[in-house]
């Protein structure tokens, strides 16, 4: 295994929605994912709701700030935002353990004041996240039903390129 596949593997895994997507996802599985998210968040709601963009914004996020792009990293606190204190130090202590970021960022991830704003755009970066909601480059699979069209591009795309793999 790869040096590249094993860290894509370790951030799935580290996901808090990692064992609702390894599950048969029913109404037992439901009620467990949703146990893990912080209703007072203001993007609870994209955890409650849209788990599988949640998802792709966790995994997109989380390879940003390990290429370096520290502007990222607000993003990376808004969605730990969204998931219940203990899951995320959880989060946190794993992403410690493994050296996959690096003290001070996840500080910064941890940290309660607001980040500044970063007025550099990144075009690509916004282009890069929206492509994987809609194509699922990290093959998440969706076993209820689905709501959005992205849900249902991303299954397809799943659903082709398992043959392939």
């Amino acid at each position: 295994m790869t040096k590249i596949k094993a860290i894509q593997d370790f951030i799935s895994q580290t996901s808090p929605l990692y064992d609702y997507w390894c599950s048969a996802q029913d109404a037992n599985d439901e009620k467990k994912r949703l146990l893990k998210s912080n209703t007072k968040s203001p993007a609870a709601y994209l955890f409650q709701e849209e788990p599988y963009k949640w998802e792709n914004l966790y995994q997109c996020i989380a390879r940003e700030v390990l290429k370096g792009d520290l502007s990222s990293i607000k993003g990376m606190k808004i969605l730990l935002g969204s998931i219940t204190f203990e899951e995320r130090e959880r989060l946190l202590k794993r992403f410690s353990e493994r050296d996959l970021f690096d003290q001070d960022t996840i500080n910064l991830f941890r940290a309660e004041e607001n980040l500044p704003v970063v007025p550099r755009k990144n075009r690509f970066r916004f282009f890069r996240v929206l492509l994987s909601i809609f194509f699922n480059p990290y093959n998440i699979e969706i076993k209820g039903r689905k709501k959005h069209l992205y849900e249902y591009t991303g299954h397809l795309v799943l659903t082709l390129r398992k043959p392939f793999s």
